[in-house]
């Protein structure tokens, strides 16, 4: 499993407090994910991402995996099943197959999102 919290944040979609680690655009990954600060995908990652903060996959960002994170924002490409605590945010671009499950959701206009839905008060 490879872990990681460094690097800053580039995008007003991932600003938040603490660090942020990012995968950048033209870095593949196969493996699980953990971290314990915000993450930010712009690359690819095949396998599972736990992330204990903010997550944001971003325009060219995919993954392919279930994601378990505090608060995700989602511009890029996600199959697999999305677990959130708090908000998840679908922006326009984004493409979402697979079950989604927060307290909390945002689907901006062309957005994609194919699968089930689930929004509960945790």
């Amino acid at each position: 499993m490879a872990k990681s919290s460094s690097s800053a944040m580039t995008s007003n979609a991932s600003e938040g407090v603490g660090k942020t680690s990012v995968i950048a655009q033209g870095t593949s990954i196969q493996g699980n994910f953990k971290s314990t600060e915000n993450l930010r995908i712009d690359g690819k990652l095949h396998g599972d991402i736990q992330c204990d903060k903010k997550l944001v996959v971003g325009t060219q960002g995919e993954i392919n995996g279930t994601i378990k994170a505090a608060e995700i924002y989602i511009e890029g490409k996600v199959v697999g099943d999305i677990n959130s605590l708090g908000a998840v945010v679908l922006g326009s671009t984004a493409n979402v197959e697979g079950k989604l499950h927060a307290s909390t959701i945002q689907v901006d206009e062309g957005a994609i999102m194919n699968g089930e839905l689930n929004i509960a008060r945790n």
